[in-house]
């Protein structure tokens, strides 16, 4: 008889610990399951989990890919009115850079769920907001961030107004600019009527957009803006083949300092207008 008091109690010990255990509730998981925003509850704010795009198909890794582009980029423009709004032309340098490689979208979206969630969590956005350009000079280092310039561009020439037509080019582009020959314009009142060459009976001097060697007075010139804002004028005049020096921007203009008394030729009733072309070198 004696030993059957131990063993009754630890019975209803085994039996106290099993009731015990039933009011217990086992332990999920603490983070995201599935792709789309997400909220711990200590933070300020929602993060977009991304889907795992390596274990996706390409058709619906694409879709995932614009799916999560887009909800990034509601975020970061303030849309969700969560205290997140970064300045616009970094959202817009980023999309570029996502848009030019689609598969780029994995890696900013992974860096930016740390972000977010660093943010949310208490951190503020100051890191956050400095991240947006950072990552898109890092995707774009050394690379063009433009689209190449694989296309004709056609435009039509304003006698009044200064740069236009602005076209980015790639570092080594070779591309031809073209003006046509059969539209005239004034650059001062009773002067000559010339076309896109200029007055070539005169040197370019003074004021005027461009006086180097080659320039005349009301030609057709080209500015090219490097990505560091280096910036350089050359005369076009009817047709100019160039090859771009850096990544940047071109635009036109004629080479003139007053641009306000210009005037196109009228014929009948049809006013001339310049038609410049903008294409790849063959």
């Amino acid at each position: 008889m004696r030993r059957t008091v131990p063993l009754l109690l630890l019975s209803a010990v085994l039996a106290s610990s099993a009731w015990a255990g039933k009011d217990k509730k086992p332990k999920g998981p603490t983070g995201p399951t599935a792709p789309g925003w997400f909220r711990e509850a200590s933070w300020a704010g929602d993060c977009w989990f991304p889907p795992d795009f390596s274990a996706m198909a390409e058709g619906p890794r694409r879709v995932a890919w614009n799916e999560t582009r887009e909800a990034m980029m509601s975020q970061w423009r303030g849309d969700r009115n969560d205290g997140v709004s970064f300045p616009n032309q970094a959202i817009t340098d980023l999309e570029t850079a996502m848009l030019a490689k689609p598969e780029r979208v994995a890696v900013v979206a992974k860096e930016n769920w740390d972000q977010c969630k660093a943010a949310m969590g208490g951190g503020g956005t100051t890191a956050w907001q400095a991240w947006v350009p950072d990552i898109a000079g890092r995707l774009t280092e050394g690379e063009c961030p433009f689209p190449p310039l694989d296309y004709t561009a056609f435009n039509y020439l304003s006698v009044n107004s200064k740069w236009q037509n602005r076209l980015p080019v790639c570092r080594g582009d070779r591309i031809v600019l073209h003006a046509t020959d059969a539209d005239y314009y004034q650059i001062k009142p009773n002067g000559p009527w010339i076309n896109a060459a200029g007055d070539t009976s005169e040197r370019a001097s003074g004021d005027l957009p461009c006086t180097s060697e080659g320039c005349y007075p009301g030609q057709l010139i080209m500015q090219f803006t490097s990505e560091k804002h280096q910036t350089m004028v050359v005369p076009v005049g009817l047709e100019l083949v160039w090859l771009a020096p850096d990544h940047g921007r071109i635009e036109v203009m004629i080479n003139d300092d007053d641009l306000s008394d210009n005037k196109y030729k009228v014929e009948g009733r049809l006013e001339h207008h310049t038609g410049i072309e903008v294409k790849p070198a063959e």
